[in-house]
């Protein structure tokens, strides 16, 4: 009773004793975050949005026009931003359908190994835990035209008769920035399935095998279905991981050779630190914000039908 009257004096009634209406706990408990993600996210949300709207340059800092939209005007006649939302598309998509594939197939391979080897799921998450700058520095050695790993195995196989400039082709260089980007996040997808695999009732493993079905049956109408809902997650973060991945690309190819690896996020920094160009890469930022809203929202909806 003592308990229950103390939580009466902290977030019940509506006013106080001098008639000052009285907060929830539950509010005062999360208003120092609420003011952090304040400061860290709506003030620069809020600041790139009136940056866009004006022509705004470092190198001229005193000669600001006000443009309204003449900067989203020229993006979407701008072949550059086109070409980087492409490759964005691309890198992205790829990078999530290959690591997931690849994260549930290990993740359950995992599953199936006995104690004494379960050392082994902690080793397969370390590249996780690389920065991607290191990384982007490793793959960069690996597909070095000249010293390069990827280029002796792929000739002592017979894939290939020459050594390839993988980082300095338009055609190669995206390929090898998004292996380099996937052997660096398939690990969030097997540490994420094995948690989902350790969650389903054994029961209903064991129900279905008695009933007859195969593996296959077992994996298609036991365990997919328990792990859909991981999947839209997963798949939600990181689609918009990738959308925001500047460091293994940037230190890989920085964006080239000829913007065959330019995403829109290396577009960006391109237009704010070497361009100067502060409106303009404003602009673009806000669309790019706006992609991965609408992209939020579709998976938000997926998942909402899935529970209900």
């Amino acid at each position: 009773m003592a308990g229950e009257r103390t939580t009466r004096r902290i977030s019940g009634g509506k006013e106080g004793k001098r008639g000052f209406p009285r907060l929830p706990l539950s509010f005062l408990l999360i208003f120092p975050s609420i003011l952090v993600l304040s400061l860290v996210i709506l003030y620069p949300l809020i600041s790139s949005s009136l940056l866009s709207l004006f022509n705004y340059e470092l190198t001229k800092p005193h000669d600001i026009d006000f443009v309204f939209f003449n900067n989203y005007s020229k993006m979407f006649k701008d072949d550059t931003f086109w070409l980087a939302f492409r490759n964005t598309l691309i890198f992205t998509g790829v990078s999530v359908v290959v690591s997931l594939v690849v994260g549930l197939i290990v993740a359950i391979a995992l599953d199936q190994l006995p104690e004494r080897l379960a050392g082994l799921r902690g080793i397969v998450l370390v590249p996780w835990i690389i920065p991607g700058v290191i990384v982007g520095f490793l793959f960069m050695l690996i597909f070095d035209v000249e010293v390069g790993i990827a280029n002796v195995i792929l000739k002592q196989l017979g894939i290939i008769k020459k050594f390839l400039p993988w980082l300095m082709d338009e055609q190669l260089a995206m390929i090898a920035v998004i292996v380099a980007n996937i052997w660096n996040q398939i690990p969030f997808y097997i540490l994420m399935f094995t948690a989902g695999l350790k969650a389903i009732p054994v029961d209903v493993k064991e129900a279905a095998i008695v009933e007859g079905a195969s593996r296959w049956q077992e994996f298609v109408h036991v365990t997919l279905p328990y792990l859909r809902g991981i999947m839209v997650i997963t798949s939600l973060l990181m689609v918009i991981r990738n959308f925001n991945n500047f460091p293994i690309i940037y230190t890989m190819t920085g964006g080239g050779p000829v913007f065959s690896t330019t995403t829109l996020v290396i577009y960006i920094y391109r237009l704010a630190f070497e361009q100067f160009n502060i409106g303009y890469a404003s602009a673009v930022g806000i669309v790019w914000c706006l992609v991965l809203l609408a992209l939020s929202m579709v998976y938000v909806k997926m998942l909402y039908k899935q529970v209900h």
